[in-house]
This record gives structure tokens, sequence and C-alpha cells, in this order.
């Protein structure tokens, strides 16, 4: 890179036009943005309090268009624009502001004036298909075999946005340097911003969802190219990350660490050669500027209903048209929040009228009939110790962010700083599928439970990383439905459910995990208690924890009653019903065997680790006797040659000079010597 930044500015003053012919779709601006950092315009304000508060600036987002010249003169290389196009009012919103010195970011009096799902109007279906690491380094040296296989696999993906799209006609592309960029026509969503123009709710709802599935359907386009055309996944690797607000590299941007520009691929015949920055020339110019008036003229807007019936199928195949798909989905949508608002209201009533009753008999209990307990202590945890310890392969790799950047341990990250953790919020997120989620979402994608950051974590998975989460040493009640509560798939448990009798006797203390055997019941296999009384210990324990089991404690007399079990516990029971009794003993005496071995093993250890303590105690103790005695010997040996010197001495002194002196000789010799240890 030998690029100065005088042969800089002069570059972007002749590339003015291409910027701005790309700088809206109808009346709709997008931001641009200097060298990935120059979100902001900012000003001085007169606003007393905020500037009492510490905020003497306010800012806003950047137009590409009436900000360009303010962006072009803090340019230091590269220019970057946002892929989505937003309502003008989306740009006049100041915010009260300052910039940290020292952290080198800008820090809001309140929220960053970043547009959000609502502000959005053209939208384009956008992917970053990335070169390979490996042959990044050889761009602009690519042999033919490679050069040739790029451009085979750049036109495939260019074939499914056509697809998704209707036509190739609405499919753009651009040389990106280290890999390309296809797009969609963003006009495609007009109809879509028109049509719910005055329902913000459902414009958002719809916009977030759109940029959802085109992800995902793009990750979908991924296998089937790579399916379709050998070696493809070799040469190329996108990164389908399109939000609301992407930045990329628009047409003659100059490449952060490759001395050549941004340039446009025809999408009719691919070709990919890299334009080094000394070539750009008038004509080239002019190819980007009508690039760049194709990707933004509006004159595709029919595709919408491509759009809709590729990504929503299944609800376009029972409607009439884009237009009753997206409101039957938003309606659908807005059904079941407030159905799951419903039951989490009917849920908290039901969790207070239950504490009421127990009046604080759950208190510091590791179990609880409420689920809420268990969201609750998961949500509390501290995400950053999860994304620290757990789920980085570094953490903090960023420290000018204002949040905390890491490298995700679950996927390959090139910068390592895709991945992102809101303190604030306790949320992650990763910037590579745009999702992210909670602590629990967080530990599933550290353990292996979920494999993307985009995947859903419910159901079972869900419950499997709250344990994970307590395997870490996190305090998270054990979640028991008692006698009474609401099954999921309706109606109330008769009794507490045979795998809650379990957890339960996990939970407190009664029966190890592993100590449960596998039974034959009437349905099947199942996992049992190891005896009757370990068994009953349990009911006991439920009870003194408050919640009510419903069960019958069992007598090695008698197999267990199923006649009151529901379908689920029908063959979930403490044995089976042709068990004797002196089985069910042998197996509970087994079972004390074995923890009573467990403990003796542990004793055992201990006191092997305290003998040898004392061992060790006891050489040392020798050690220091021997010492002792031979210094002792030693300065005994000193204070008697000492006392006959001074007694010799103390006799002619006493003669000549003071005869009167009678104090001993040792008292004479310790006024002049002073004796150590």
């Amino acid at each position: 890179m030998t690029l100065s930044e005088s042969a800089i500015r002069e570059y972007y003053r002749r590339a003015k036009p291409v910027y701005e012919a790309l700088a809206t779709v109808k009346d709709y601006p997008t931001i641009g943005l200097n060298d990935f950092v120059g979100w902001y315009i900012k000003r001085d304000h007169d606003d007393v309090e905020a500037i009492k508060a510490g905020y003497p600036q306010r800012g806003r987002v950047a137009r590409l268009d009436r900000d360009y010249d303010e962006i072009h003169d803090r340019l230091e290389r590269t220019l970057y624009a946002v892929t989505t196009y937003k309502t003008p009012s989306a740009f006049q919103q100041w915010e009260p502001c300052r910039y940290d010195e020292s952290e080198e970011t800008t820090v809001w009096q309140d929220e960053p004036p970043t547009p959000g799902y609502a502000d959005l109007r053209a939208v384009p279906a956008w992917g970053d298909i990335d070169l390979a690491d490996d042959i990044k380094p050889q761009r602009g040296d690519l042999d033919a075999e490679a050069q040739g296989l790029v451009e085979r696999t750049l036109d495939a993906y260019i074939d499914e946005y056509a697809t998704l799209y209707g036509t190739r006609e609405a499919v753009y592309a651009l040389d990106s340097v280290g890999g390309a960029y296809v797009f969609g026509a963003p006009e495609a969503t007009l109809p879509i911003a028109d049509h719910f123009s005055n329902d913000p709710d459902a414009l958002e709802r719809v916009f977030d969802e759109f940029l959802d599935r085109s992800n995902a359907w793009l990750q979908e386009a991924e296998a089937r190219v790579n399916e379709r055309i050998d070696g493809a996944g070799d040469v190329i690797q996108p990164d389908w990350v399109n939000n609301k607000n992407r930045q990329y590299k628009p047409p003659l941007s100059v490449h952060a660490d490759h001395d050549a520009v941004v340039t446009p691929i025809a999408t009719d015949d691919v070709r990919y050669e890299l334009r080094p920055f000394e070539t750009v020339d008038d004509v080239l110019i002019e190819q980007a500027v009508s690039w760049a008036n194709d990707l933004t003229r509006v004159e595709h807007t029919d595709c919408v209903d491509s759009l809709v019936a590729t990504l929503w199928p299944d609800l376009y195949e029972d409607h009439d048209g884009w237009r009753a798909t997206l409101e039957a989905w938003v309606e659908a949508e807005r059904e079941q929040e407030r159905e799951r608002e419903r039951q989490r209201e009917a849920a908290l009533q039901r969790r207070e009228e239950r504490l009421a009753e127990l009046d604080g008999t759950l208190e510091g209990r590791p179990i609880t009939p409420f689920k809420e307990d268990v969201y609750e202590a998961v949500e509390n945890i501290d995400i950053t110790e999860i994304a620290r310890h757990y789920a980085s392969d570094a953490y903090d790799t960023d420290p000018n962010q204002p949040r905390p950047q890491f490298d995700p341990c679950w996927r390959h990250s090139e910068s390592g700083q895709s991945c992102f953790v809101d303190e604030q919020a306790n949320i992650f997120g990763d910037s590579k599928v745009n999702a992210g989620g909670g602590p629990a979402k967080l530990m599933a994608l550290a353990t292996g439970i979920l494999s993307d950051a985009d995947a859903d974590l419910d159901g079972e998975d869900y419950w499997t990383a709250v344990d994970e989460l307590r395997s870490a040493g996190y305090d998270i009640p054990v979640w028991v439905p008692e006698a009474g509560s609401d099954r999921v798939d309706g109606g109330t448990y008769d009794q507490m459910p045979f795998w809650a009798v379990r957890k339960a006797a996990v939970a407190l203390e009664i029966c190890p995990e592993d100590a449960f055997v596998d039974r034959e019941g009437k349905d099947g296999s199942y996992e049992g208690f190891p005896g009757y009384e370990t068994y009953n210990e349990t009911l006991e324990a439920i009870e003194d924890a408050g919640l009510r089991h419903g069960r019958d404690p069992i007598s090695p007399e008698e197999g267990p009653d199923t006649e009151d079990q529901n379908e689920e516990d029908a063959s979930s029971d403490t044995a089976s019903a042709d068990s004797p009794a002196s089985q069910l003993d042998q197996a509970h005496l087994r079972e004390k065997n074995r923890l009573l071995s467990a403990k003796v093993d542990q004793l055992e250890a201990e006191l092997d680790e305290k003998t040898d303590r004392i061992d060790a105690l006891e050489a040392e103790l020798e050690r220091l006797q021997r010492e002792l005695e031979t210094v002792r010997s030693e300065r005994n040996h000193l204070e008697s040659a000492l006392e006959d010197d001074v007694l010799n001495q103390d006799s002619e002194q006493q003669t000549e000079e003071d005869p009167a002196d009678d104090r001993s000789p040792l008292d004479r010799a310790r006024e002049l010597v002073s004796f150590d240890q």
C-alpha cells in the first residue's frame, strides 16, 4: 500500500458522481461513512442541560449525498456505504454526545441515533461472497483454473438471486477485491413500505423478518451452489450478514489492504478481474456511475411478489398475493405475542397465589414449581462471564469498540471481532448471521448444543443449556411441575410427573443422577429409582420443600399403583408391577452400598492426604530439631570462649581501674557482646 493522503483525496473527489448516483433510491437516502468508523455528523449545540451533563455536541448519522464533502474530508483510505435505504426523517434524529479520546469512540447521552427496522424503505437481499482465506493473497495473480472456478461460482450465485427475485435483470454485482458483493434490486421492497406506511410496527416486523429470511435462504443457496459447482466451496466462502445497517465498499472505493478498487461485475457475463488503483480512468468512473444508476433506479418493484412467494412459501400458498401473505404473517405474529403475554400473565398470577400459599417455604430451595424462576435465574447470569470463559477463543479483541468484541468458539471468524456483548442488555450478538440471544443461548453455542447463532434455542435444547450452566457453577433452581400445574399440551398434572420426581431427587441430593436403573414397564423401558426407600425419601423431601407431588409412597409388599397415572407416567415409576419386594430391597441396599463405598473412598483419600502431610511435617520437625541443636551448641561454645576472654580482661582492668566492680564476668561480657539466636 503506497497511496498518499493527497492521492486518496483527489481520487475520491473525481469519484463523487458515483456516490451521488448511489445515494438515494427514489427519495430515500443511505448512510455514508469513512474508514468503517465515521458513522456520524456532529455539531456543537446550546442545550444547557446536556452540556452540563457532559455532552457538548450532538450527532446524527451521515447521509452519503448531502454529507459527502464532510465524509470526503475525513477519509483516510476506504469509503463505505450501507446496503439499505431509509426514510429521510431517520437522518434528522440528533442526539447529545461527546467523544472519548482515551477510548476513541463516541459516547451518547441516551441511545445512538442509528436507524431501526421501521426506518427502512428500499432493502436488498445482499451477500458478501468472500474468497476463501487461502486464495485471497493470490488476488490479481490467480491461475486460469482458479479464475474460471471463481467466475463459474459467482455466476451460480447470481442465478440463485435471479430465482429469489424472479429475474436476472434485478441482480447486481461488484468485485470487492477480496471477494464479490451481490445485490437484489433494493426497490423491490418499496411496495411493502407503501403498504404498511401507516403501521410502523408491522413495517418493523416485516423488514426484520425479510432480512432474517433472506439471509437464511441464501445460506441454503450456498449449499445448492456447492453441490452444483465442483470445488465452489474451496474458492468461495460467503458471509450472509445483511442487516438494517450493513456497510459495504461501494463502486471505486479503495480496498483497505490492497491498492485496488471495487468495480462493477456484469451479471450477464461474469468476469473477475482485479482493477489496480492507478488504472482508474474516466471510462471506469462512467461505468461505475452507470452501475449505481441501475442499482437505484425504480424499475423492479414487481419483484416483490417473487420475494414474498420465495421467502414465505407456506403462507403464500394459502393467501392471495404478497399483500395478503404479509398481512396474515403480521397478524399471526401479533396473535402469538398476545397469547404469550396471556400465558405469562396467567403464570405470574398462579405463581403469586402459590407463593402466598407457600408463605416463603421455597426460599433458598434448589427446586421450584415455576418456570419463571428458572428463566429469571438464567437471565441474571452475567453474559460477559459466559463469553469470556466459555464461548470465545479470544475476548475483547477490539478495545476501541464500546461493546466488548470476541472471537466465537463455535465458528471461524477472520477478524476475530464478529461477535459482541451488550453488557447493559445482557445479550450477545453475532454479526455474521445478524442474530444473538441471552446467557442460555451463548452457553448452548459454547457447548455444541447449537452450532449457529441464528438457530432457535427451544424445547429440550434450552433445558440442556440450563443444565450446562448449572454444571459451570451457576445457581439455577430445578423446575419440577407439581400436582395441579399446567401441562404444556393443556390440562393439569394430577400428580408430579415421574421425570420431575427424578429431577427433584437429584436436586435435593437424595439420589445421584447415575444411580437410576433401567427398568421395564408396560410401555417399555425407563429409568427408575434404585429402590422403594429412595423413592419414598424423595417424596418426603419434596413435601419438605413445600411442593405437592400427589403421589403415594410404596412399600416392599406392593408394586406401584399405576391406575391414577397419566399416560406420560404409565411406564415411569419406581419398579415394574411384577418386581418382587426382595429385588427392591436388594436394589436399595446396592445403592446404599455404592454411596457408602464412594464415601469411604473419599475419606480414605482425605486420610492419605493428611497422613502424607503429617509425614512431611514430622520430617521437617526433625530437621529443625537437628539444626537447633547444632546452632545451640555453637552458641554455647562461643559464649564460653567469650566469657573466659572477658574474665581475663576484666581481672586486669579491675586491678588497675575499678577494683570495686563486683559484676559477674558473664554480665560484663553481655554488655560488650550481643548474641543472636
